[in-house]
């Protein structure tokens, strides 16, 4: 049951995807773009887990742990500049000023370097979870495939999601405030909520990040051509 839930939040994602390139197809804007690059491999996240005991424990499934690992640490922190030009975009002036959008990018640049230099140093192991089977940097307690593998392994700091989170959630809100304009603040809510531990276990936030893109995207299209307009005179 665990894996048809993995395979409905994959298909969710690649309905995200089909949504923005659509969006980005029909009126291109540089949040948009942004919002593609980490929204291209999203899906296959939760197929290669709902997959995962049917390809089994071998050089496949941790060539796909790679990519999935990959993608997130290379492109999720660009989310950071996206959050920048959206509140650009929603007539927040302090994000014209060049050096409050620096900061932004900053961020992008710092946490891309941080997470991404961990492919080169974790090893993966596998971790059974439901019906699923996945590689991990760290067996989660009560996710081990065999007893003496619990806890094995490497945490990764989540730090990225995280504050990429909080940053949008309060956006969401100052724009809520500004403009009457809730979704984005209730969707960084419900991926705030989602990412918490739980007993269900981790699919929980799995689930939220379709709910994320979605709203990130809705705030794309909204906002981001008023971002491209603003961007000219002040940059």
């Amino acid at each position: 049951m665990i894996a048809i839930g993995y395979m409905f939040i994959a298909f969710a994602a690649a309905a995200c995807l089909v949504f923005a390139a659509k969006a980005y197809i029909k009126q291109p804007n540089n949040i948009l773009l942004l919002i593609l690059c980490p929204t291209s491999l999203l899906w296959f996240d939760s197929f290669i887990i709902a997959m995962g005991q049917s390809i089994g424990e071998g050089s496949l499934l941790l060539i796909a742990t790679y990519i999935r690992y990959s993608a997130h640490w290379l492109m999720l922190p660009l989310l950071f500049i996206a959050a920048g030009l959206i509140l650009r975009g929603a007539d927040f002036k302090f994000a014209s000023n060049k050096y409050v959008m620096g900061v932004f990018y900053f961020l992008a640049a710092f946490f891309i370097i941080e997470d991404f230099r961990h492919i080169f140093i974790v090893d993966f192991y596998p971790a059974c979870y439901g019906d699923t089977l996945r590689y991990v940097t760290q067996v989660p307690i009560g996710q081990a495939c065999t007893p003496e593998m619990e806890g094995v392994g490497m945490r990764v700091s989540p730090a990225a999601a995280i504050l990429l989170t909080l940053i949008l959630l309060v956006s969401g809100i100052a724009i809520w405030i500004k403009h009457k304009w809730p979704w984005l603040a209730l969707g960084c809510f419900v991926m705030f909520l989602a990412a918490q531990p739980t007993a269900i276990g981790p699919i929980l936030s799995n689930a939220g990040e379709p709910v994320f893109t979605f709203v990130v995207t809705l705030a794309a299209i909204k906002f981001g051509n008023r971002s491209q307009e603003q961007a000219l005179p002040n940059s």
